[in-house]
């Protein structure tokens, strides 16, 4: 099964192209808000490095956030877009999850729990606690644990200290912010460590092929009109700012 993978979440824009678990072509490119017009052309250069055309496609994947308003809609529009055109299935892929399957199998297997991170912007930070297993064929096991969240760096370390296992931080936003989660974990600090920058951002190629599981595995119901929803976690900041004003 030939999956587009699509990610403009995040301040990293990518594409890929996957056939099964084997990644046919990918490009990432870190864009300055130029998320609608940097993608287009790279969905076409994809397509076309991996040797297809766009009716070979057999299903289209998506980042639908947390991460920037725009960049998410964006993503979502382009996708749904290409999928009613195409007339194949759509799949919503949440860039939390995407980021946790980046993690090589080497240093997840040194952490019980996994949090991936993704700035929201106003100082917050969105993420999810991921528990690790005991490995199956050499692979660790990863289950989500609770509900994507969003707040403040107290919340998150809030609840790291409430789980109270070794963690593995893994985000562009973890590692910015090493120094003060390290300070403000004070004597459990001891319980944390930090992935490196080849699981900063999510990437489309994770996308596709947790989508490509997905659809093998008859997860997807299907819709007459491709669809799915973004995940923002709270309100924009321009409705946020407008709720403000109205209220004073």
């Amino acid at each position: 099964m030939i999956v587009l993978g699509i990610d403009t979440a995040t301040a990293m824009v990518s594409v890929a192209v996957v056939n099964g678990t084997t990644v046919l072509a990918s490009s990432e490119l870190r864009s300055d808000r130029r998320h609608a017009e940097d993608l287009t052309p790279m969905v076409d250069f994809v397509v076309q490095r991996a040797g297809l055309t766009f009716g070979e496609l057999d299903a289209v994947a998506v980042d639908v956030g947390p991460g920037l308003f725009t960049g998410m809609r964006v993503g979502i529009a382009s996708a749904q877009a290409l999928a009613f055109a195409l007339s194949i299935p759509l799949v919503g892929v949440d860039g939390l999850e995407a980021l946790v399957s980046a993690v090589p199998a080497a240093s997840a297997e040194q952490a019980q729990i996994i949090v991936p991170t993704i700035d929201a912007r106003r100082r917050e930070v969105a993420w999810a606690m991921h528990s690790v297993e005991s490995s199956r064929f050499g692979v660790p096991q990863v289950g989500r644990v609770g509900a994507p969240q969003v707040g403040g760096m107290e919340d998150l370390l809030a609840a790291v200290r409430e789980r109270g296992q070794h963690c593995l931080f893994v985000g562009d936003f973890a590692r910015r912010h090493r120094d003060e989660i390290m300070s403000g974990l004070g004597p459990d600090a001891w319980i944390v460590s930090f992935g490196d920058d080849t699981v900063d951002w999510p990437h489309a190629k994770q996308v596709a092929l947790i989508a490509h599981e997905r659809l093998i595995h008859d997860e997807m119901s299907s819709q007459p009109v491709p669809r799915v929803e973004a995940l923002y976690l709270r309100e924009a900041d321009a409705e946020i700012n407008w709720a403000t004003r109205s209220s004073a």
